[in-house]
């Protein structure tokens, strides 16, 4: 990511696992990030997607999620559904369950719930930060 134009771009965790910062985080533009992420690919493993095991702990951990929400009186909020850019991938429809990502009620609530997700960016939910 480095040598293709992203020179802040961290380095994995002590257990390997590949950083996911924003490329705002980074200061490079979006086109920038995309381009470097296309061009390193290849020596991710798995080639940077997931397994079937990651895929279903993923599943697991936002259902988690959504227990938690509701046992943290966000009564509306939804189980994961299938992410429309990548269908084997959770997400959340806040807007078809009327819930306001924005509202700082939920900010509150997402944070006693958000170590269930094992490092997902609460804005990858769509909410937060």
């Amino acid at each position: 990511m480095r040598s293709h134009g992203v020179p802040n771009f961290p380095d994995p965790g002590g257990g390997g696992a590949v950083p996911k910062p924003s490329p705002q985080q980074l200061g490079v533009s979006n086109s920038r990030f995309q381009a470097a992420e296309a061009a390193c690919r290849s020596v991710l493993p798995n080639g940077g997607q997931p397994t079937r095991a990651a895929l279903q702990h993923s599943w697991s951990d936002f259902r988690s999620f959504a227990r938690c929400m509701r046992a943290h009186g966000v009564s509306t909020w939804p189980d994961p559904t299938r992410y429309p850019q990548h269908p084997e991938r959770p997400t959340f429809d806040l807007q078809s369950a009327g819930i306001d990502p924005n509202s700082p009620q939920l900010t509150t609530r997402l944070h006693a719930c958000v170590p269930l997700l094992h490092g997902v960016n609460p804005q990858r939910l769509g909410v937060g930060s």
